[in-house]
């Protein structure tokens, strides 16, 4: 199945198409293509950094890959979750940026040397008796990642 995901620059001046084996860069008030590059394997979704120096996606292989925006080159690529990843976004300062994956969680990644940051996982508020204060708290107070429940 072929999907097609767009997200826009932080300064919104970039379209980012992701779709199969393809990321493709559009100019938002022409809609004029800027670039397009091919990827090691078929991504649902992709980011561009602020600095539009590089930008993340990831896809089916459960993989985060970090490319150059100037010609397209894989920098890095991170492996944590253990299902495709669905969505990839940089935080508004662009040091951290999450993925969410069909495995149910979501990661914090460091822009700058590409370790998990932190994991949240989808958990059913009804298993314990323990309250989201009482989880939140203790996770702001632990530099580990931890799992933590979610709620819609």
């Amino acid at each position: 199945m072929n999907t097609c995901r767009m997200d826009i620059s932080h300064d919104g001046t970039t379209m980012v198409i992701a779709s199969g084996n393809t990321v493709s860069f559009w100019d938002s008030q022409s809609f004029e293509k800027q670039k397009s590059f091919e990827v090691p394997t078929p991504v649902y979704s992709a980011c561009l950094h602020n600095s539009k120096d590089f930008f993340v996606a990831g896809g089916e292989d459960f993989k985060l890959y970090k490319f150059s925006y100037a010609d397209g080159s894989e920098l890095e690529s991170y492996k944590g979750h253990f299902g495709p990843v669905h969505c990839v976004r940089f935080s508004p300062d662009g040091e951290i940026y999450a993925s969410g994956s069909e495995d149910g969680t979501l990661r914090l990644w460091q822009t700058t040397v590409g370790k998990t940051y932190g994991l949240w996982k989808w958990e059913d508020p009804t298993e314990d008796g323990t309250k989201e204060d009482e989880k939140l708290s203790s996770m702001a107070e632990s530099s580990s990642p931890q799992v933590v429940n979610a709620q819609a």
